[in-house]
């Protein structure tokens, strides 16, 4: 017996986004320029550390140290995390587990 799943099974189980859209709404209602200057230090390390990087592989002909890079691109993300990695990542995961959900309900025949 094969079970087919349609569009009629509900996909709103799980709303991890929405919970972090509550907690940083929160956050951001009590400090209100923090994403700003959250975002404003992540793009300046970024910047600095791409040009700070460029430079040296010029100076050097080619050879240059990747890590200060990839230290900065990693703060610089963490910094913007808040408010454009950490929901996009969290509304891939509400897909991923509402369609897992979904499963098990067709599969188990649960409402």
């Amino acid at each position: 017996m094969h079970t087919i799943i349609t569009a009629a099974v509900p996909m709103a189980d799980v709303n991890l986004k929405g919970s972090w859209s509550t907690f940083w709404g929160a956050i951001t209602a009590g400090f209100p320029l923090i994403t700003s200057m959250m975002s404003f230090v992540g793009v300046a390390l970024v910047v600095i550390a791409i040009g700070k990087w460029v430079w040296e592989r010029r100076r050097q002909g080619g050879a240059g140290n990747h890590q200060p890079l990839w230290g900065a691109l990693l703060v610089g993300c963490v910094l913007v995390a808040p408010t454009v990695l950490l929901p996009l990542l969290l509304t891939i995961l509400d897909g991923v587990a509402n369609i897992g959900i979904s499963v098990f309900k067709a599969m188990t025949g649960g409402a």
